[in-house]
Order: structure tokens, then sequence, then C-alpha cells
């Protein structure tokens, strides 16, 4: 198992993660200071120079609940809350997204695929900090892409399929792409536009050019992995005067990462709102509802 996979699988699961918050801010009409102010928080956490510092690290690769923690604690960290569900289907559909793009990966590497992803999410922010932290990011994944042997990359690359093989879940636009099969295996490369292959990491939402708006989408849906139906609908709750940020978080078993408040002292996120954007997730009441909304054909079931 490769000791350099941790940094690649957090930094390209949060930019996923920021591609799909980005479309339900859009989808819900959120006033643009609101999902500006959204993604440059999350921008400012994901890519902080302590935690890029601790990831970076080698070591053996996270727990998948470990990861997924973090992904939450950083979800978390600007006015947005995510209620548990919504959070097991952002999950869901970022990793088997990021799985796909390696799965198919051929003339290009890992680290093509995290390059593209962050210069994609720099388009996202208009805050220039939050495009020194994106470069800074990039400068240190070619310095790594440098400094590995071809066997290291090799034991990198296998350890990242590795890490995703228990994922098989239909996603929404994988199928409306026609890049996943209804079996839920993924289509061969030789089947896909090669504008897609060229720009894998890409913000795959701006070729869905299919997907339904809000109001053609049933979002009390529990099995949908879509974005409309993931996050449910916005509201506004009471305000907080701390940021959540992420505490204690377990990398390796042995060590465990400096408070968040001690991380982003030279960081300022103000807080002006008066209230978090939160995102609740709609879930059907009963089990006869729950089994008349997975036959419609739309519903998409996880894989057994």
């Amino acid at each position: 198992m490769s000791h350099f996979a941790t940094p690649l699988i957090v930094v390209n699961l949060g930019c996923e993660m920021l591609y799909v918050i980005d479309q339900r801010l859009k989808t819900q009409n959120i006033p643009v200071d609101k999902s500006v102010k959204v993604l440059t928080d999350l921008v400012t956490v994901l890519l902080h120079p302590k935690l890029m510092e601790e990831i970076f690290l080698p070591q053996p690769v996270p727990a998948h609940n470990v990861i997924k923690q973090l992904l939450l604690d950083i979800a978390v960290s600007s006015i947005m809350r995510l209620d548990d569900y919504s959070m097991n289907r952002l999950w869901d559909l970022i990793t088997m997204i990021f799985k796909w793009q390696i799965s198919i990966a051929r003339k290009q590497n890992a680290f093509d695929i995290t390059r593209r992803h962050l210069k994609s999410v720099a388009m996202l922010v208009p805050d220039i900090c939050s495009k020194q932290a994106i470069e800074s990011t990039i400068i240190k994944f070619e310095t790594l892409a440098k400094n590995i042997s071809e066997d290291d990359y090799k034991s990198l690359f296998g350890t990242l399929v590795l890490w995703f093989s228990e994922y098989r879940t239909k996603i929404s636009v994988l199928l409306r792409l026609g890049l996943q099969l209804k079996d839920g295996l993924f289509r061969s490369p030789s089947t896909i536009h090669p504008k897609l292959l060229k720009n894998l990491g890409d913000n795959i939402y701006t070729y869905d050019t299919k997907m339904k708006s809000i109001d053609d989408y049933d979002v009390q849906s529990s099995d949908g992995i879509e974005i409309n139906c993931l996050l449910g609908l916005i509201k506004q709750s009471s305000s907080k005067e701390s940021l959540n940020f992420i505490e204690n978080i377990t990398l390796n078993g042995t060590r465990k990462m400096e408070s968040t408040g001690a991380i982003i002292e030279d960081i300022q996120i103000s807080r002006k709102e008066k209230g978090d954007l939160n995102f609740i997730a709609n879930i059907p009441k009963t089990t006869k509802e729950d089994l008349l909304q997975m036959l419609d054909g739309d519903i998409l079931k996880e894989i057994n």
C-alpha cells in the first residue's frame, strides 16, 4: 500500500464535493453573495496549509470513515449545514465519480486528474486568497509527482483503485452521460466521448445538459443519488457564532490533528449572515412510500 495516496483522496473528493454544492446552490437560486461565501469558506478550509501539511505526510491511507468524517467537518465549516442523510448521499456521489475517473484513466495519471480538479475549483471562487491556496496545492502535487519513482506511482495508483473498490453505487449523472451501465459497471473508455476522457477532473456537471430542474424531481427519493434529491431544500436556521471546523481528526491511529482553531489562526472568515444554510433531506416516511419510489424508473439503487 502506498503512503502517498492520502492527499489525492482528500483533495479530489473535496473538489468533487465543491462541484456538487455549487450545483445545488445554483439549483435553489441561493443569492450569489451567499454562494460565494459558502464556496470560499470551503476552499479555505479544504486547502489550508496546515491541513495540507498533515495529509501530505507519508502515511498509511486512513480508513474510509476517517476521510468521510474529515470531509463532513469541512462541509459544515461554512454557513452551510448537512444532515446525516444528505452527507451519506453526498459521499456516495463524490466517491463514485472519482472512482469512475481513476477507473478509466489511461493516458493521464492521478496527478493530471487532481490538477484539473483544482483548476476547475479555482473558477468557482473569486477570492484571491483561495486562488493562492489552490496554486500552492497544485505545486505540492507537482513536487510529489516529481519525487516518486515509477514503481511508487504504480503502487499509489493501485492503492487508489483498491481504496475505492468497495463503492458500487449507480449515479444518475453517470448514467445520463452514458458513462455507467444499468448494472452499475462503468463503460469502456473506447465508448466514451474523447472530450470527457481528455478532461477527467473537470466539473462533470457542465457536461450534464439533460439534468432536470428541481421541480422535475421527487426530493423524497431515498435511493436516487442525484444532486436535487441529495441535499433536499435549503432552509434558514438560527445563527451560530463560531465555525465548526475540523477538530482532532485521526489520520493514522497515532497522531491527531491539532484543533482547527489553531490551524487556521491566520485566516479570518467573516460571519455577517444572520442564518446558516441548512441542507435538509426529505426521507420517505413509510416503507410503502419508499417501495413505490424504488419502482420508479428514475430511482437508483446501491449494487449489492
